[in-house]
């Protein structure tokens, strides 16, 4: 399969509707061409907007329906088969579907912004394909969960569990590598709100430690909670 074929299976892989077959094509494929990797991880976004609780606006499914009769008028309905004739539909739904989600991704947010979007978004990571999500656990109770998707995007969505840290302290993240290295994922603040970070290399667990205000390099301070069994 090509990589334009590759691309044009992108929107479907986000929403896990390929057959096996062709996602284990996508999946190999992934692991060497950063530009499809970056497409899934706009592909995943706006799946997690389409999640939302609240609908669309009605013009973007307007806009979606005028595409796709479009696309019934020309060439598709002239294929050979109606095998093929469902699968290319199915592609063109989901890409002018695509499309017309990032025009009217503004107005979409317009009811999740800030900690809300990044929530949304690792929800959406979360129940994807390949994804890892796990939890730091402190005495039962979850303090914060982390969600790494198989583009490298990462977040951390802490819990009212999590005791906030007086100014001259901070929560770090840290990345726990197959080889036991352990290396920084980046600084969370005194008070940590939902953050991103980025992984693109393999990962054998997360630890979260209590650092002095900005963060180090080699962590020096106490560890709140490991995760290792991913």
């Amino acid at each position: 399969m090509s990589h334009s074929d590759i691309r044009d299976l992108i929107p479907l892989y986000a929403l896990d509707a390929l057959e096996e077959p062709e996602a284990a094509e996508v999946d190999r494929h992934l692991k060497d061409c950063e530009d499809c990797r970056q497409l899934l991880s706009e592909s995943y976004q706006v799946t997690s907007l389409m999640a939302d609780d609240g609908p669309a606006p009605s013009h973007v499914w307007q806009r979606i329906d005028y595409q796709i009769s479009d696309l019934e008028k020309s060439e598709i309905v002239d294929l050979a088969t109606r095998r093929k004739q469902r699968r290319w539909m199915s592609i063109a739904l989901a890409a002018a579907t695509a499309a017309v989600v990032f025009a009217g991704v503004t107005i979409m947010q317009q009811s999740i912004e800030g900690d809300e979007a990044l929530v949304a978004l690792a929800g959406g990571v979360a129940d994807n394909q390949g994804s890892v999500v796990a939890d730091f656990v402190v005495d039962d109770a979850s303090v914060a969960q982390v969600v790494l998707g198989v583009d490298g995007v990462g977040y951390v969505i802490p819990t009212d569990s999590l005791a906030p840290l007086d100014s001259d302290r901070t929560y770090q993240l840290w990345v726990i590598t197959p080889d036991e290295k352990v290396i920084s994922a980046g600084v969370l603040g005194a008070t940590p709100g939902p953050s991103t970070f980025t992984w693109k290399g393999d990962v054998a667990g997360f630890a979260l430690t209590r650092e002095v205000a900005g963060g180090v390099v080699s962590s020096d301070g106490d560890v709140v909670s490991l995760i290792t069994d991913i």
